[in-house]
């Protein structure tokens, strides 16, 4: 039975050891967020 501490460490390895995932994550999280603040402007304005 492999402990849950175990699995999120080896999951942080995973993904912190591969550039291109976290990278994907950024990209996402950043044009995640320039969506809400434009959408916010756009409530805001309208």
């Amino acid at each position: 039975m492999v402990s849950t501490g175990t699995l999120v460490a080896y999951a942080f390895k995973v993904v912190f050891g591969n550039g291109d995932i976290l990278t994907a994550l950024s990209a996402w999280a950043i044009f995640l967020t320039l969506l809400f603040i434009s959408i916010a402007i756009y409530k805001s304005a309208r």
